[in-house]
């Protein structure tokens, strides 16, 4: 930090600013959220439906969740 120069100094407390103002929440409780919107959605999805994606070449046999 001794480094910078006083431009980007201010560039780096307006960005702070700025994060301060985003209200954090637990990815305890985002997480599982995210999951259940993402496993309602998989019917809609041709990647992970079967149905829709019969001549999908790539379409794995198991299903598992990243994140």
């Amino acid at each position: 930090m001794d480094e910078l120069d006083e431009t980007q100094l201010k560039n780096e407390v307006e960005s702070l600013k700025l994060q301060l103002k985003f209200t954090r929440e637990k990815t305890s409780i985002t997480v599982p959220d995210l999951v259940t919107w993402i496993e309602e959605k998989m019917t809609e999805d041709p990647f992970l439906n079967t149905d829709i994606s019969r001549e999908n070449p790539w379409m794995e046999s198991g299903k598992c969740v990243l994140l």
